[in-house]
């Protein structure tokens, strides 16, 4: 209901992802979930997913400490981890802006259900919605966010010329001029 999936009912849904999940996780496999596990009863459904489960809370993620303690980890907020030598800021939620985000570090978030915007100008960002809702309802592989992240048009280094800063900088305070007219209170 939340996310308009092609379910008839919560039970049909249920299966088809966990189905989903293990046809492409394997017992050894390391999963992060990035909030949002289940809506309730967690414990039922961790018992039948392959690999070893991180989580990270989400808004849904109300759960009693013994069954907090079926995930290898948990934590509130956000996590940031080093794989295949690039550096990942793992969040329930999408961020404008996260740690080393103008060097090359990838922010992957879930919690939108795909309902997130990709703007032009946010696109070439390094950061991608893993959700099953935008992914046919499965688990995305490192491997493949790797790939998409090294089609994507952005500078490695992070730098902007002093020419593009310049330009950025003068944008937001013609914006945010127009924004103080409209709404701030003229004495």
């Amino acid at each position: 209901m939340h996310a308009n999936r092609p379910f008839k009912t919560t039970e049909e849904m249920d299966e088809a992802l966990i189905a989903n999940y293990n046809s492409v996780v394997k017992t050894g496999d390391h999963v992060w979930i990035l909030g949002d596990f289940a809506w309730r009863d967690h414990r039922k459904y961790l018992h039948r997913l392959n690999g070893k489960k991180f989580l990270i809370k989400g808004s849904h993620d109300k759960m009693n400490l013994s069954t907090l303690q079926l995930f290898a980890e948990v934590h509130e907020g956000m996590v940031i981890r080093m794989f295949n030598k690039t550096s990942f800021v793992l969040t329930h939620c999408a961020m404008r802006v996260w740690e080393r985000s103008h060097y090359g570090s990838i922010n992957l978030y879930g919690h939108s259900h795909g309902r997130l915007l990709e703007y032009p100008e946010y696109f070439n960002k390094m950061q991608m919605d893993v959700g099953v809702d935008v992914w046919q309802f499965k688990p995305v592989a490192l491997e493949t966010i790797l790939k998409i992240m090294g089609a994507r048009n952005f500078k490695s280094d992070g730098r902007v010329t002093g020419e593009e800063l310049n330009a950025r900088v003068a944008e937001l305070a013609l914006r945010n001029e127009g924004y103080r007219n409209q709404y701030e209170i003229k004495n």
